[in-house]
């Protein structure tokens, strides 16, 4: 009876491996450039080594195959949607990781936040109703375009040759010690061709071949730094064949408050966004999501950010344009993505692959991440067009959190002064944003937040990601 149930059912439909293989590399594909480009800039900014990057890259597309496995194909009863989706660092996460990184703590820091907020996820999976009242689309909204507006810095930085700014180190005499030839010509117009080249490809590439134009952009720019002596192969050569992930690889992990803190309030504007994804699977899988299912994809996700935590890697949250391509091909078998997770993990033990990620260029990454985080903030603005802005209340959340999250990014001494609590947790520009938009969301409209249902809460977070489909 079972067999026959998972015949007629797309969804747990199993393809003969002729078909899984190249349905699940189509995936992996989809999502690459994602997977790759967030190690390296996190990598970037904590200055790490040819040798460091290639095991962040390593230890990133073997953790985001093992979390897609947790996802697709479930871990127990109660963990994993069991539904076609591919599960990939936010980049909603780079901001925060970067400045818990470059902070006093370093990069244990970051894994300790890392570990604890997907703690907090398994935790918050079983009372999310309650919780994602407080984040509405004036909230999040607000959250993603905060984040996103503060990544721009590093995208410039990068575009311009690399570390400059709050992430760069100073010779005594004030000049930048890591990019002496910053704003170099050469550095702008490769940066410039990436971006252009992306571009192009958005607008001249249909359906998967557009999927891919970010990964055209940087292929096409590292090998156009070829010619400008700036794309160097060493790291390739230099490379084991294979190598096995090994946890704590940068160190055992440590636990502050702030860091902490900051992760969780990402965790959980990640866990909003990706609730709106998985009912924008269930329209394209013809499946109805209920709480329960919520449920379980928001415990595989906690269970995959403590993983990226122990393996020195990132948060995970389910990828959004990976349920475009099933739309697009219109194979909704969680088997393909079974398969796809399994390529990541096969990929991640094989070093050479992942130190092909490490030779890009700064100025060609930042090329493509002035597309990349700008999309960031295009996604927060997107979200607050469902708040009804004929509310001044709605402004007020709104304006005051922006100014404080990017008024906090830019002026990082602004709190240097308050006790050292005060410092520790609101000198984030993240957290400060988005305690803000929290406080002044419910003194200004406490009796809405608290008289929804449930129901109506999560029919307003199934339209979060309807953009997208």
């Amino acid at each position: 009876m079972s067999t026959k149930l998972e015949k007629i059912d797309p969804v747990n439909e199993r393809l003969p491996l002729s078909r899984l293989i190249p349905l699940g590399l189509q995936h992996v594909l989809a999502m690459y450039a994602g997977a790759v480009v967030v190690p390296i800039i996190v990598g970037m900014a904590m200055k790490f080594t040819p040798a460091q990057m290639t095991m962040l890259v390593a230890a990133d597309l073997f953790t985001c195959g093992l979390a897609t496995l947790f996802q697709c194909y479930g871990l127990g009863k109660s963990i994993g949607i069991r539904l076609p989706v591919i599960l990939g660092v936010s980049f909603t996460a780079v901001g925060p990781m970067i400045a818990i990184g470059t902070g006093a703590g370093g990069v244990t820091d970051i894994y300790g936040a890392i570990i604890v907020s997907g703690l907090f996820v398994l935790f918050a999976s079983y009372f999310f109703g309650k919780l994602v009242r407080f984040f509405p689309p004036v909230v999040t909204g607000t959250v993603v375009l905060i984040i996103g507006a503060s990544l721009v810095m590093v995208a410039v930085n990068n575009a311009g040759a690399g570390a400059f700014g709050p992430f760069a180190g100073f010779n005594p005499d004030g000049t930048n010690m890591y990019a002496k030839d910053f704003g170099d010509p050469k550095h702008l117009g490769l940066a410039l061709f990436t971006l252009v080249i992306i571009l192009f490809a958005n607008k001249y590439f249909t359906g998967f071949l557009r999927a891919l134009s970010v990964l055209v952009g940087l292929l096409a720019g590292t090998i156009a730094g070829l010619f400008f002596g700036l794309t160097n192969l060493q790291p390739v050569a230099d490379a084991s064949w294979v190598h096995f992930v090994t946890p704590f690889y940068f160190g055992m992990p440590t636990f502050s408050a702030g860091p902490i803190l900051t992760m969780c309030l990402v965790s959980l504007v990640g866990m909003v966004e990706s609730t709106g994804v998985f009912f924008g699977l269930g329209k394209v899988c013809d499946k109805s999501i209920s709480e329960k299912d919520i449920g379980a994809g928001i415990r595989a996700e906690g269970v995959a950010q403590v993983l990226g935590g122990v393996f020195n890697s990132f948060p995970y949250s389910t990828f959004s344009q990976n349920v475009g391509l099933v739309a697009l091909t219109g194979v909704r078998s969680r088997y393909v993505t079974v398969t796809a997770g399994v390529i990541l993990m096969t990929l991640g033990l094989l070093p050479k692959f992942a130190a092909l990620a490490t030779v890009i260029p700064n100025s060609v990454l930042g090329g493509a991440m002035i597309a990349l985080f700008g999309i960031v903030a295009a996604s927060g603005i997107r979200m607050l067009q469902q708040v009804d802005f004929s509310k001044t209340s709605n402004l007020l959340v709104v304006a005051c959190s922006i100014s404080m999250g990017i008024g906090a990014s830019v002026v990082t001494p602004l709190f240097a002064k308050m006790p050292e609590m005060f410092h520790i947790l609101f000198g984030s520009g993240i957290v400060s944003g988005s305690v803000t938009a929290i406080i002044l969301n419910l003194f200004f409209n406490f009796d809405e937040v608290m008289g929804k249902s449930s129901e109506q809460i999560f029919n307003e977070v199934a339209h979060v990601d309807e953009g997208v489909f």
